[in-house]
């Protein structure tokens, strides 16, 4: 059995969100410098990430006076969710609704329950949290690492926080979890690599914390920042993608940034995905 693949995790540490492009990775934002890593945004103040996973329809074929066989199908729902935070952030909120941030600095609205209700974009989202290997015949037994949730392509609705005596906030997303048949990087799921060809959420387990960074080219920039400096740089510490295509060479990663030789290309879609501390 490899490393890291019985572990035993506790808590929530950090969430992050973003818009889902139609390559099924995270949509780089117009105004992103090239050569900039963009990780979505942060959603503050996480107290819970809890995901269902619906059951499967069970039809049980009887007769002569008793079940004899239960037929095991497939789920009639999608898997669903909530996260809830302690934290409201307006530009959070607008970026899941559809709407803006408003007003004149020092005053920000935003608002709830808006006609844009129902037409929601879709969502990259992943939440982390500590864990160790509790696999007794590892090498890694009782070593810190993490485990992330990444959901592929997903919805949610905001519910906002009660006002009560005495008590925090705690302000309420719902999501659908729908299916994806690309991973993070934009790479097809396939039966003979994955073993299924559509997923709504995957787990990730890395010695370090996850980092999912995405860029576009424009044919001319070959210095790439990541979002956060790389700690933790061995085989299958760092992976690029172009387009949902792994690339192997053509690059080196130093102290958090990637130099390309040649550059992207236009419009390439560039996702890295690393780890650091």
């Amino acid at each position: 059995m490899a490393n890291n693949e019985i572990t035993t995790g506790i808590g929530l540490r950090r969430v992050r969100i973003a818009l889902r492009d139609t390559d099924g990775t995270i949509l780089v934002p117009a105004a992103q410098a090239v050569g900039v890593g963009y990780q979505g945004i942060p959603v503050g103040g996480a107290l819970a990430f809890t995901l269902t996973v619906p059951d499967p329809q069970r039809v049980t074929a009887r007769g002569d006076d008793r079940a004899y066989y239960t037929f095991q199908l497939p789920p009639t729902d999608t898997p669903s969710g909530e996260l809830r935070v302690s934290k409201t952030s307006s530009p959070v909120i607008a970026l899941l609704s559809g709407t803006s941030v408003f007003g004149t600095s020092p005053i920000r609205k935003i608002g709830f329950a808006t006609d844009k209700q129902g037409d929601e974009k879709a969502i990259i989202l992943w939440g982390t949290r500590q864990a160790i290997d509790s696999d007794e015949n590892s090498i890694n037994f009782g070593q810190q690492v993490w485990q992330t949730y990444i959901l592929l392509n997903s919805l949610a609705t905001v519910r906002p926080a009660a006002m009560e005596d005495a008590a925090i906030g705690e302000l309420t997303y719902s999501i659908a979890a729908n299916d994806s048949a690309v991973d993070e990087f934009g790479d097809p799921f396939t039966v003979l690599v994955n073993g299924f060809t559509k997923s709504p959420y995957i787990m990730v387990v890395t010695p370090k914390k996850l980092g999912i960074d995405a860029f576009v080219g424009d044919n001319s920039e070959t210095v790439f920042t990541l979002s956060n400096a790389v700690t933790y740089y061995t085989a299958g510490g760092v992976e690029v993608y172009f387009d949902g295509v792994i690339q192997p060479s053509g690059w080196t990663c130093t102290a958090g940034v990637i130099t390309f030789a040649p550059a992207p290309g236009t419009g390439v879609k560039v996702i890295a995905e690393y780890q650091f501390d």
